[in-house]
């Protein structure tokens, strides 16, 4: 059996190591699949307003303009990380669609995978404790006498609904 430590701690190498992209998508001219175009373009927000989309999903002029730099940026040499750190520099880090993983972005990148891993650690704890949680041994339901009725109640439980429901009272 394995331990669920274990499992824990492949889960995070995984999402330490992040989304593997293709070998050449940050190399490549300035069109096509898994070009510098594609790369730069889905790392950057189009900042047109209408929509919270990257400049290669948003289809506003605005984007198109900017599709239409990052392709001459390319096509005089820059790599796309150099344009792409051109566009960091001229609008700041909330221009990127994702925070970057340094710093103090990395918050951004850990705190959703801690708070899983915290809730889920605390959800075990609960489910834990409750199954240890003894039950009582009084059965629910009084057993029946041995003649196959049941005792007669307290007479003083009958004493406290006769006074409950005598009418003269109010």
């Amino acid at each position: 059996m394995r331990s669920p430590g274990a499992l824990l701690v492949l889960i995070f190498l995984f999402l330490a190591l992040g989304p593997v992209s293709p070998a050449g998508s940050a190399a490549g001219g300035a069109g096509g699949p898994g070009s510098g175009l594609d790369y730069v373009t889905e790392r950057i927000i189009c900042d047109c307003g209408c929509s919270n989309l990257t400049v290669r999903n948003c289809t506003c002029g605005k984007a198109d303009r900017v599709r239409a730099e990052i392709a001459g940026r390319l096509a005089r040499g820059e790599t796309p990380g150099q344009v792409l750190q051109a566009y960091v520099d001229e609008y700041g880090e909330q221009i990127l669609a994702a925070p970057t993983r340094e710093g103090f972005n990395l918050v951004g990148w850990w705190l959703p995978l801690g708070a899983v891993v915290m809730g889920g650690a605390a959800l075990v704890l609960v489910l834990r404790r409750w199954a240890k949680v003894p039950w009582k041994e009084a059965p629910l339901v009084e057993p029946l006498g041995a003649a196959g009725s049941l005792s007669p109640p307290d007479p003083s439980y009958l004493e406290r609904v006769r006074e409950e429901l005598d009418p003269g009272d109010n």
